[in-house]
């Protein structure tokens, strides 16, 4: 896909702004083997074991639409971790229905903050893909978190949450527009500034995605932070999170760099 197409999620059908916004209509392979794959990769690691004192730290976000997928499935980065030497932690929260994404934004704080003071890393990287990189960048306009971390990796992210309110995704989510303006980043002031950010997104997704994610990093930078936008060519929503500790890729080496190795 390419991010030039005019696409306005304000005038066009509810069918049209479900198919841009479901990524598994624009992915290389089948969204269940994605899944099946996460948990089958993600199984072989106890979480316990990943988290190192003093190390450099990744924290990930999960995606899901922020009503499936859980932190024992978001181990997949666990054996570039282990090479690295890098600790490595999923963030757990409660999904929808059970949960508001309010609710969420509060628990990933919660957690995020608690992993920082017990591991006492020496560089933090906080990153996330698709709801994971909207809590990622929620998170981080909490100054707590801000001024902790090397810097964010955000991974096909949605940062105005308004077109999904017509869609089917909002079912569980039971979002109106006021309070999807309330939970967009993108239409939030900046309330902390993170010092560096990551923004990428793959060359197999929705031009949606393209264009939330270009928008996005233009609102960071414009309020001071250094930013890398990046379409990741032969990467979709769902594998693009593989490269995250990979030496090599755009993703992994932005984020290695920013751990300090």
């Amino acid at each position: 896909m390419t991010s030039d197409h005019t696409f306005n999620w304000q005038t066009a059908t509810p069918a049209e702004v479900t198919h841009e916004y479901t990524p598994a209509q624009h992915s290389k392979r089948p969204l269940p083997e994605y899944l099946a794959e996460y948990h089958a990769v993600s199984a072989q690691y106890n979480a316990a074991s990943l988290v190192i004192t003093h190390a450099p730290l990744l924290i990930y976000i999960h995606g899901g639409y922020w009503q499936r997928l859980s932190a024992s499935d978001s181990l997949f980065n666990a054996a570039d971790a282990i090479a690295e030497k890098v600790s490595l932690h999923a963030v757990e929260y409660t999904l929808a229905p059970s949960a508001s994404i309010e609710q969420m934004v509060d628990e990933c704080i919660t957690d995020v903050l608690h992993v920082i003071q017990e591991l006492s890393p020496s560089h933090v990287v906080l990153a996330g893909c698709s709801a994971g990189a909207h809590l990622t960048a929620m998170c981080a306009r909490d100054d707590r978190i801000a001024s902790q971390v090397s810097g964010i990796a955000l991974l096909s992210g949605i940062y105005d949450v308004r077109p999904l309110v017509v869609t089917p995704i909002n079912d569980p989510l039971n979002l109106d527009e006021t309070r999807a303006a309330s939970l967009s980043p993108i239409l939030l002031p900046q309330t902390a500034i993170v010092s560096h950010a990551l923004l990428a997104v793959g060359a197999h997704e929705s031009n949606e995605f393209i264009r939330q994610n270009k928008d996005y990093g233009e609102h960071l930078r414009a309020q001071g932070a250094t930013i890398t936008t990046v379409v990741v060519n032969d990467r979709d929503h769902f594998d693009l999170p593989y490269d995250l500790l990979k030496r090599s890729t755009v993703v992994g080496d932005w984020t290695l760099s920013r751990l300090g190795l």
